[in-house]
């Protein structure tokens, strides 16, 4: 995010460990249970964009290691964008659809080893990070 992104700076850090319920859909008439759950270790960053300390924020998702890679990373994203506009006052990165400027929407994937990470649509990004190997 800090090439492409003058003036910010992100610190990764590992959180601490949480205690995530799974959900269950509670059919009709069915007795409620108490929930299953796991134990998962949550992923956070820490902001600063010119200078201003944007404060941090942690993620903490069940599923496979690379899921919680690719929810933390749609998170930071999504802070990322918000801090960005709030502090330009513009929306970030932008996109025109249907002439209104507006702010692309963040996405992710994973594929193989590579957590790719753009805004706006995949074929036309408005704005496209370095893709991350994950190995």
């Amino acid at each position: 995010m800090e090439s492409v992104v003058p003036g910010l700076s992100v610190t990764p850090h590992i959180g601490d460990r949480v205690w995530l319920e799974h959900e269950l859909d509670n059919i009709e008439g069915a007795a409620a249970s108490k929930a299953e759950g796991e134990w998962v270790t949550a992923l956070g960053f820490s902001v600063s964009y010119r200078f201003l300390d944007e404060g941090w924020f942690e993620n903490a998702c069940v599923g496979s290691e690379r899921e919680r890679v690719l929810s933390a990373a749609l998170q930071l994203m999504s802070h990322v964008q918000d801090v960005v506009a709030v502090a330009t006052a513009e929306p970030w990165p932008l996109v025109v659809v249907n002439n209104r400027r507006d702010m692309a929407l963040a996405d992710a994937a994973i594929e193989g080893d590579e957590l790719h990470m753009w805004y706006g649509e995949r074929s036309t990004p408005a704005l496209k990070l370095p893709s991350v190997h994950l190995a």
